[in-house]
């Protein structure tokens, strides 16, 4: 087995033996520098295109924009895809799909994944993942692309586990968290400094 493949696979056992142990996974350096600077600058391009929309509340038969609960403006990213960027990120969480349903009988079918950006002091109020009318979420990832941040820049996450206390994360370019779409309620605080970046991407079966 190459290099490359162990570091994979120990980044994947990781993100799971954290679900395991603490109802979620996160791991650092799970895309590269280079291809985070990329993803970062994609989302850019795609703001100043004006292609990056207000995100809404709820699920396609009753979604509605509601700026005391969420601020982001988001894009989808195609499975068609052809920046070499989204191509690099497509290709590795796919790869993880394969290690959590041959390792774990997930039984997982596809993704869905979109950018998000979070202009100063937006923010997004504690929810849940899965909508009550529809059950096809399973898990959570979100991997963030933001370049040196900083504690004092706020825009943490914060994970609300039904058992055990509340838990912090900062938004550090190329880290991933992973956990369960229907558990875990969660929290995105704002920034007073500076735009929070990031994908979010939901596995479905």
């Amino acid at each position: 087995m190459e290099e490359e493949e162990i570091l994979e696979r120990n980044q994947f056992e990781e993100l799971i033996q954290g679900l395991i142990d603490r109802k979620y996974g996160c791991s650092n350096n799970f895309i590269l520098p280079s291809t985070v600077t990329g993803l970062r600058d994609t989302i850019q391009n795609l703001s100043e295109m004006g292609k990056m929309k207000l995100a809404g509340v709820g699920n396609a038969s009753s979604k509605k924009q509601d700026n005391e609960i969420r601020g982001d403006k988001i894009n989808w990213i195609q499975d068609t895809s052809v920046n070499p960027f989204e191509i690099i990120y497509l290709k590795k969480v796919g790869k993880f799909i394969e290690h959590l349903n041959k390792t774990c009988f997930t039984s997982i079918k596809s993704f869905e994944s979109h950018y998000a950006n979070y202009e100063k002091m937006s923010f997004y109020k504690r929810h849940i993942d899965q909508f009550k009318s529809e059950k096809g979420r399973k898990f959570s990832i979100i991997v963030y692309l933001n370049q040196d941040w900083q504690d004092q820049d706020g825009g943490q996450l914060s994970l609300y586990p039904e058992e055990g206390k509340a838990q912090t994360i900062s938004p550090v370019g190329g880290r991933i968290v992973f956990f369960r779409s229907d558990e875990m309620e969660h929290e995105v605080h704002p920034s007073s400094t500076r735009d929070r970046k990031s994908i979010a991407a939901w596995f479905k079966n």
